[in-house]
């Protein structure tokens, strides 16, 4: 049975969806219903909290510019840095991206919406993310290449890192 590209997008955005949906009802801070008395308090600690949802793009983000130094990257190297830096950037922002259009679509007039528009900017922001995260990695694939062992053991620490202790956390 043959999809078109439109159902296909559909059940993608719906599969997506119900993946953030469930990863935001774990991991979201506790928000009170109505005819909650507030007397229950959340498990989590206030740090799980206050952080939010956890953006492991956003995080390796953050890494790069300690990273490069640290790599002490030749003139060979730094074009193919630069390259991944580049395409962590737009992963990264279309991530924020669609975090400001969830926001906006939550504090907006809902009357004015239609449900169309609002999955179709969760596609079209998903794929740009997808897009530009699967840059990243044939950038970062092409830049590992080019790096020592000890620059390449070096990278693989600072990332996996980056995902266990984000900087600008603490």
């Amino acid at each position: 049975m043959k999809l078109s590209r439109r159902s296909f997008a559909s059940l993608a955005t719906l599969s997506a969806c119900t993946v953030a949906a469930s990863a935001f009802a774990q991991y979201a801070p506790h928000v009170r219903q109505r005819g909650d008395s507030g007397s229950q308090r959340s498990t989590r600690p206030d740090a799980t909290r206050s952080s939010g949802l956890f953006d492991p793009v956003a995080a390796v983000e953050h890494e790069l510019p300690s990273l490069r130094a640290d790599l002490k990257l030749t003139a060979n190297q730094t074009p193919l840095f630069d390259a991944f830096e580049r395409e962590v950037r737009e992963a990264a922002e279309a991530g924020r991206s669609r975090a400001r259009h969830l926001a906006s679509f939550r504090s907006g007039e809902t009357a004015t919406l239609t449900a169309d528009a609002v999955i179709g900017t969760f596609v079209a922001d998903d794929a740009q993310r997808a897009d530009a995260a699967r840059l990243a990695l044939e950038r970062m694939t092409a830049l590992y290449g080019a790096l020592t062992p000890e620059q390449q053991k070096h990278f693989d620490r600072r990332i996996v890192e980056s995902l266990r202790e984000p900087l600008g956390t603490s």
